[in-house]
């Protein structure tokens, strides 16, 4: 995970990060992440939100920045040692005295037993090769979870049976097969081929209530995702068993 996404982060990690929608410059990047903290976040939040938040595969801080106004620390981290690199420069101590960003090996991290008020991860699981991966994730978010903690985690969902066993029949294309064939097809970029960009098959809700159950977390509610088209994406609403 950790060489591919470098990999991605120097050659365009603005474009990697948002793959959708069309971002003009940095301010506009920053901008679109405090519209999606406005739109996700904000609601689940108190009036007045005081303590430590994680942003869980932070990128460039797309989202951390957004999340710094609202909390007293902010700990961003990422699998991508050049991702963070970045975030550090786009981010200076002066000017965002409450952030701090690390990198990681793609599942622990490096903060405290009981320490995190809030966990926010977004356009992040979707990217994770596996379940095992995945758990990895979750276990790390209820270590650092307080019991009356927070966490909205974002998912892909399957939109039905069928496309989830169509999506799960794609992932067990081998990575190097897979990207030969988008190759002669004329289509794609081998740096979205591989399963740390694919990631594992869609969660069905019996996939969530599992991981989430075997990680000491609970599932507080299924949210639908007002960013993306309607079914393929969700947030699990999350707090500690």
């Amino acid at each position: 995970m950790r060489e591919r996404w470098d990999l991605r982060a120097r050659r365009d990690a603005f474009a990697y990060i948002e793959t959708v929608r069309a971002v003009p410059d940095v301010d506009g990047f920053f901008a679109l992440g405090e519209h999606f903290a406005q739109v996700l976040v904000d609601p689940s939040l108190p009036e007045v939100q005081l303590g430590r938040a994680l942003d869980l595969g932070c990128g460039l801080g797309r989202v951390t920045r957004a999340l710094a106004r609202r909390f007293d620390e902010v700990a961003g981290v990422d699998v991508s040692g050049e991702m963070v690199r970045r975030a550090q420069e786009l981010h200076p101590a002066e000017e965002f005295p409450n952030v701090m960003f690390h990198a990681t090996d793609g599942v622990h991290v490096p903060l405290e037993d009981e320490s995190v008020d809030f966990v926010f991860s977004y356009e992040v699981f979707q990217h994770l090769p596996s379940h095992e991966v995945i758990r990895g994730n979750l276990l790390e978010i209820a270590r650092v979870l307080r019991p009356d903690g927070l966490a909205l985690l974002h998912v892909h969902r399957p939109p039905g049976a069928g496309a989830y066993w169509v999506e799960r029949a794609k992932r067990a294309v081998p990575d190097k097969v897979w990207t030969q064939l988008k190759s002669a097809l004329g289509r794609g970029d081998p740096l979205t081929s591989d399963a740390t960009f694919r990631g594992t098959a869609p969660l069905r809700r019996k996939d969530i209530s599992v991981l989430w159950t075997v990680a000491g977390l609970d599932v507080a509610e299924l949210r639908d995702d007002p960013t993306h088209e309607p079914a393929g994406r969700a947030f699990v609403v999350t707090r500690r068993a």
